[in-house]
């Protein structure tokens, strides 16, 4: 199980308990979460999925999903690391309630994985932004995260 904290969060595994919140997140269809419109997930879906994350290792997944939680426990997003090859992987972060955004949660929570990823002897974490979505933007070049193209931005590690 992986718990990292950081200034004002802490980076958890997902668990049973996640995933009715989960699975509330992945279906929210007011605004496209992770840049198109995603389909939806049934309880049991999710369930698999956490069990996955629990049972295989990052490298057997090629995938990690971790909870992005405030210092008292409150769930705020996620930030997933995926297409994880060993030396690479891609980032993406999500914080849901709009009043926890700009906060500083989703900067935390880069700066942790890329300290995370760097200690897994990792490379390179790249991320597909759309072009539309500034404030993400903003967030990963902050980051040092620099355009590869209209979509992609990467870090060397």
């Amino acid at each position: 199980m992986i718990c990292i904290e950081g200034e004002n969060i802490v980076l958890r595994s997902v668990d049973s308990s996640d995933i009715d919140t989960i699975l509330l997140w992945e279906n929210y269809s007011a605004e496209p979460l992770y840049g198109v419109y995603e389909e939806q997930y049934s309880r049991e879906d999710v369930g698999r999925f956490v069990e996955n994350q629990q049972r295989f290792s990052f490298a057997e997944n090629e995938q990690l999903r971790l909870m992005i939680c405030s210092l008292e426990g409150d769930r705020l997003g996620t930030i997933d690391l995926t297409e994880y090859d060993g030396k690479k992987a891609f980032v993406s972060i999500l914080i849901v309630d709009l009043d926890n955004r700009r906060k500083g949660f989703a900067y935390n929570a880069l700066q942790l994985v890329i300290s995370y990823a760097l200690s897994l002897g990792m490379r390179e974490l790249c991320a597909n932004i759309l072009p539309e979505n500034q404030p993400s933007i903003s967030l990963f070049k902050k980051a040092g995260f620099e355009a590869v193209d209209a979509m992609l931005y990467c870090r060397a590690l």
